[in-house]
C-alpha cells in the first residue's frame, strides 16, 4: 500500500491536535461529600429527591462536561444531610437548576494581543432547590428555598486538564455555598418539622 506523505503528515497533526485537545484520562478528583456536615433530621415519613434539570447538552452550558454536574452535588448534599426521622406525611427536595454556562471574553488585538495571556471564558454556576413539607393528606404544609451562584474565568493558554480542575472546583464551592444557604433556610422556615 502507498500512502502519499501529505497524508502522513496530515495524520500525525490530526494526532497532535486530539492529544492537546482532550483531558487526561487519569485525571481523578475527590468524591464530593457533605458527610462532615451536621445532619438534618426532619419529621417525616418519606424523603424523596426530584432532579428537575434537563441539561440541554450543548452550548453555551458546559455542566456535563464537568467531572461532578452541579445538580449531582445538591443531590449529593440532600443524601448526605437530610434525613427521614418518621412521622406523617413526607419532604420532597426538587432541585430546579444546575447548571454552568460559559461566556467568551474579549480577547486583547493587535500587536499586544500577540504579547497577552487573556482570560477567555467566564464560568457561571448556579444551584437551586426547593424543600416541600407535606402532610398526610399531600398538602403543602412547608417550604425552604435556597440558591447559590459563583463565577470563575480561565486563561486562553489553559489546557484541558486547568478546565477539568476549575469546573470542579466551581461545582465544589457553588455547592458548599448552596449547602450553607439551604441549611439556614431549612432552620428558618421549617423549624417546627426539623428535630
Amino acid at each position: 500500500m502507498i500512502v502519499d506523505r501529505r497524508t502522513l503528515i496530515l495524520a500525525g497533526a490530526a494526532g497532535l491536535l486530539a492529544g492537546c485537545a482532550t483531558p487526561d484520562p487519569g485525571l481523578n478528583f475527590p468524591l464530593l461529600s457533605f458527610a462532615d456536615r451536621r445532619p438534618i433530621g426532619l419529621r417525616v415519613g418519606q424523603f424523596q429527591i426530584v432532579d428537575e434539570v434537563r441539561p440541554p447538552l450543548a452550548a453555551p452550558n458546559v455542566e456535563h462536561l464537568a467531572p461532578v454536574a452541579p445538580a449531582a452535588a445538591a443531590e449529593r448534599w440532600a443524601r448526605d444531610v437530610l434525613l427521614a426521622r418518621g412521622g406523617e406525611g413526607r419532604a420532597i427536595l426538587a432541585i430546579r437548576e444546575g447548571s454552568i454556562v460559559e461566556t467568551a471574553l474579549k480577547k486583547t488585538g493587535g500587536l499586544k494581543g500577540l504579547v497577552t495571556i487573556d482570560q477567555a471564558e467566564r464560568y457561571d454556576a448556579r444551584i437551586a432547590a426547593r424543600l416541600d413539607i407535606l402532610d398526610g393528606a399531600n398538602r403543602r404544609v412547608g417550604e425552604a428555598r435556597a440558591e447559590a451562584t459563583r463565577f470563575v474565568t480561565i486563561a486562553e493558554d489553559a489546557s484541558p486538564n486547568d478546565r477539568q480542575k476549575l469546573w470542579y472546583a466551581l461545582v465544589r464551592d457553588t455547592a458548599a455555598d448552596f449547602a450553607n444557604a439551604m441549611e439556614a433556610s431549612i432552620l428558618r422556615e421549617l423549624s417546627p418539622y426539623v428535630g
